[in-house]
């Protein structure tokens, strides 16, 4: 050997018994052409193969796509997932083209409407989903809520609010607030008209209060339900919840619109209050809303409420709903955040209460049905869960008109249906059926009626499930959608209960309301 050395006889052996195995292993598989290689020295050459077919299906798939992509009348316009309008062409200009903004805003237009964007973000949604969420998964960030203040029990003891004042709630165990000539004595016990329903002792009060917050407890969830908590929407299972984190500067401005209000309409209007908890509040067990880092809906109610004057009748709803709901009754829609009209029926039935009147039966009105509804939630998630268990519309037509006369944010005046077929909308557009969705000003009249009574029920969304059902108690029911009221209407509340003799007023919102800045600055806007 050239360096010396002298091979091991260990190493001829090895590559003798290398070359018997190969040899053995030829003879063997003298079929193959190309008989697998025991050892690495024996095998042949490696060639790239498939790669031509790789490259054109690539090409072939990128030039389909870039020529869907250029038929601009497949381009979307409005998203059902989103529920918003897509971004439309710009307009040309110098000055855009010269500073360059033109040719970006034609980039946000390309890409916000490309063909079939829905069907690919289900896709994409889908796939992600494969990623492996958990039960408890937690994404998204929520905002912590502020620390709620207690309030005074109906024992007389606690703390102050926010003013300094001691204040008492009433719990919605009884009726709350009195009709016109009715008074409230200091403890809390009323003092009613002849002909009003006896006052009930605090005694009996407290102790039905007990019994009820006893047996009021939403059951725990099974074991193999699966939760998880997307931005501001928790989902278990085929249902969605939206997360409410209690702002103590805000429901001090809510609060203090609806005093400002009572106080200008006094000797006007009778002033009520409503703030509904939403379905987070009423369907999922404590422990799970612990988790979920959202705050306590009912404490946050009965701030609110404490925080009133005397002059608004506050009608406090939780306890009834949740009560309901305990009973198996169809009060929340799964993938969607308003409640359904049974919900709304429920708490009207604790508004005639307190207003002194009764309630129209629910056999009364004509029940319509619409199926396939998929709310906010649904669109906001996703949830293939809630896609193959959609909601179903329950509609109640009032039997004495189904007319009312709308004006929209576009000063446009049509009559319209209380309660509108919807069968052929879109599914995330079922909750429509009711007054012809958010308007800023609408009135029904009762023909039926001629004795004058009118109320305003001042409200968002929430309130459209409710209106229909005041159509039996007043000839005229009036309408107003603070959010957009501004838009047709320059008139006050005062100047418009003035004008149109309102005898009621009725505030009715959902407790989200009472934490978005925007929506109760334009309350306070109304109320003036």
């Amino acid at each position: 050997m050239a360096d010396g050395k002298r091979p091991s006889p260990f190493q001829g052996l090895k590559h003798l018994i290398n070359r018997i195995q190969w040899r053995a292993y030829a003879f063997f598989h003298r079929s193959r052409r190309e008989p697998y290689a025991l050892y690495e020295e024996h095998a042949p050459r490696k060639r790239a193969r498939g790669l031509r077919p790789r490259i054109v299906t690539f090409g072939v798939a990128l030039a389909a796509f870039t020529i869907l992509a250029m038929i601009v009348p497949l381009r979307p316009t409005y998203s059902e997932q989103e529920r918003r309008n897509l971004t439309e062409f710009p307009e040309f200009s110098l000055s855009a083209l010269a500073d360059g903004s033109y040719f970006d805003d034609i980039s946000t237009w390309f890409a916000d409407t490309f063909p079939l964007r829905d069907t690919f973000l289900t896709l994409q949604n889908s796939v992600e989903r494969l990623y492996g969420i958990q039960t408890h998964t937690i994404t998204g960030e929520v905002t912590q809520g502020d620390e709620i203040p207690e309030v005074v029990s109906n024992d007389g003891t606690g703390d102050e609010d926010s003013s300094g004042e001691t204040v008492q709630i009433e719990d919605d165990t009884q009726t709350v607030g009195p009709e016109d000539g009715d008074t409230q004595t200091e403890d809390g016990e009323e003092t009613a008209d002849p002909g009003d329903a006896e006052a009930i002792s605090n005694d009996e009060t407290d102790a039905a209060t007990e019994e009820e917050e006893e047996e009021l407890v939403v059951p725990e969830l099974d074991d193999d339900a699966e939760v998880e908590k997307l931005s501001a929407v928790l989902t278990i299972d085929n249902a969605g919840y939206e997360y409410y984190n209690f702002v103590l500067s805000y429901a001090d401005e809510y609060t203090a619109a609806i005093n400002s209000a009572a106080e200008q309409l006094e000797g006007i209007s009778n002033v009520y209050s409503i703030i509904v908890p939403n379905s987070m509040g009423i369907c999922v067990p404590e422990d799970v809303q612990e988790y979920a880092n959202t705050s306590d809906q009912e404490a946050a109610i009965e701030y609110m409420n404490s925080c009133l004057s005397d002059q608004v009748t506050a009608i406090p709803v939780y306890h009834t709903l949740l009560k309901y709901y305990l009973e198996g009754e169809y009060l929340y829609f799964r993938t969607d955040h308003h409640w359904t009209a049974l919900g709304a029926y429920r708490a009207y039935e604790k508004f005639a209460e307190a207003a002194g009147f009764t309630a129209t039966p629910l056999e009364n009105y004509t029940e319509h049905v619409y199926e396939g509804f998929l709310g906010t939630f649904y669109s906001d998630t996703n949830s293939e869960a809630m896609a193959e268990t959609p909601d179903t519309v329950y509609a109640y037509e009032a039997p004495s008109t189904n007319n009312i006369h709308i004006t929209n944010s576009e000063m446009t005046n049509w009559l319209y249906l209380v309660i509108a077929n919807v069968d052929n909308s879109s599914a995330a557009n079922k909750y429509g059926t009711f007054i012809g969705g958010d308007n800023a000003y609408s009135y029904i009249e009762n023909p039926n009626l001629d004795d004058g009574s009118a109320i305003m029920l001042i409200k968002e969304s929430y309130g459209n499930a409710f209106a229909p059902f005041l159509i039996e108690n007043y000839q005229y029911v009036y309408i107003i959608d603070y959010r957009y009221i501004s838009q047709v209407d320059s008139r006050g509340i005062k100047e418009m209960c003035e004008d149109l003799n309102i005898r009621d007023v009725l505030f009715l919102n959902t407790i989200s309301t009472t934490r978005a800045e925007n929506l109760i600055q334009k309350l306070a806007a109304f109320v003036g």
